[in-house]
């Protein structure tokens, strides 16, 4: 059976596009260097004050909206959460879940995490689901151990035709916002160890078809190392895409090298 699995890029603003006319003029820019794509699959997550402006330009074009974040239901007194119902109202078809800021900072819990999954594939949204180590080890035995927990928890009684639809952004916490990305070596070795813990969860069907992105200190420098090999399948872009150039750069590096 041949795998094709469609190569993705996304983007997350954070917190720092904050006023309306930057995150309009950044939009603009990506969506006229490569809006018209269709190649790779790109997704773009602004902040959330900012989504409304955002899905507004992002609507004509073949880059899809993206939240950073969900509430765990879909209304009620949840006081200073983000509905799916307004995301989905924004015509958006993805959302960042239990990113390391999300677990850390703000105590996210993998119960919690797994709450929002489940809600995500409920309404038709595709969860981006950030998995990763906290420190930097070379014990592959240790980070296969925690990256099958972490998805044994994130994903459970997540069933194989909805678990395909997820898509898995390897985010060690100790390469996010630092001056240098994990290796390439390295992020070829985890991903090709997430893969095998789909399998032993799933199937080797599941394994096969979900989709397994990098994200942490992703540039134009390093893209094409670690989009290189076959078990990669993109990168989930930070601050080093939140210059438009260097966004539609890194989309055209992981195009070339996924043509090949």
């Amino acid at each position: 059976m041949i795998i094709l699995r469609k190569p993705i890029v996304g983007i997350s603003l954070k917190l720092y596009q904050n006023k309306i006319e930057d995150v309009r003029d950044f939009t603009h820019s990506i969506v006229e260097a490569v809006g018209n794509e269709k190649k790779i699959e790109q997704f773009m997550c602004p902040g959330m004050g900012v989504l409304y402006p955002a899905a507004m330009i992002l609507k004509d074009s073949e880059i899809g909206l993206g939240s950073q974040n969900i509430g765990p239901e879909p209304n009620g007194a949840y006081t200073g959460e983000f509905s799916i119902e307004t995301l989905k109202d924004l015509h958006g078809e993805y959302v960042e879940i239990g990113h390391i800021e999300r677990r850390t900072i703000f105590k996210e819990t993998d119960d919690i995490i797994n709450q929002k999954v489940h809600l995500a594939l409920s309404y038709g949204i595709i969860p981006v689901l950030c998995i990763g180590e906290i420190s930097k080890t070379d014990d592959y035995d240790q980070i296969k151990a925690l990256m099958k927990k972490q998805l044994f928890l994130d994903l459970f009684q997540v069933v194989d035709k909805k678990a395909m639809k997820v898509i898995l952004a390897y985010e060690p916490a100790w390469a996010v916002g630092k001056t240098c990305a994990a290796s390439a070596i390295h992020v070829r070795k985890v991903h090709g160890l997430i893969r095998e813990c789909i399998k032993e969860l799933y199937s080797k069907e599941v394994a096969e078809n979900i989709r397994i992105i990098y994200g942490g200190s992703v540039s134009q420098e390093n893209t094409k190392l670690i989009v290189s090999d076959d078990n990669v399948d993109g990168v989930f872009i930070g601050r080093f895409g939140h210059n438009p150039e260097q966004y539609a750069s890194i989309v055209e590096t992981v195009k070339k090298v996924k043509e090949k």
